[in-house]
């Protein structure tokens, strides 16, 4: 069942925000005093328009087209699969630490069956540390997600400061 303003066209609403009488002051009409002057910006020192923020420059960026050479043949794929697809040849040639990468990032995409979760699970402790530290190196790249409207901030007063290199 559609809801009342999904109904209705932008005309209709832009009917029911107009006054029904003629009248200098009230509802969408403020007083003389306070309307905007002729050549007035709202928000002169405001951000210009088409100025693009740090989280679409890295998209556009990871998302643009590059040409690779795989043996004699010439491709085409955005920046991000060329990344991934030099450390997936890497770790193919033997790196440990790419291979460990890839391994990440196939567990957090969610990619391994359960038998390859469970080799992933019986690894020895220098290599779950490895991991460890992978993971902890690809949530520490991504851009922390913005605080939900309403959402209690925590007291900085009351927390505890934590060396960024982690316990000693």
């Amino acid at each position: 069942m559609m809801s009342n303003t999904e109904d209705e066209s932008p005309t209709d609403r832009a009917a029911k925000n107009t006054p029904k009488e003629e009248y200098p002051v009230g509802y969408c009409r403020p007083p003389v005093a306070h309307r905007f002057k002729h050549g007035n910006k709202a928000n002169p020192k405001g951000r210009k328009k088409g100025t693009r923020n740090r989280t679409i420059v890295i998209r556009d960026l990871l998302l643009e087209p590059v040409t690779i050479r795989i043996g004699d043949t010439t491709t085409q794929v955005t920046a991000i699969e060329a990344v991934i697809k030099k450390l997936l040849f890497k770790a193919l040639g033997g790196d440990g630490k790419a291979a460990f990468t890839i391994i990440g990032i196939a567990q957090k995409e969610g990619i391994l069956t359960p038998e390859q979760e469970q080799d992933v699970d019986h690894l020895s402790d220098t290599d779950l540390a490895i991991m460890e530290d992978v993971k902890r190196r690809l949530e520490a790249a991504q851009p922390p997600e913005p605080p939900t409207p309403g959402a209690q901030t925590p007291d900085p007063v009351c927390q505890t400061a934590q060396s960024p290199s982690g316990p000693s």
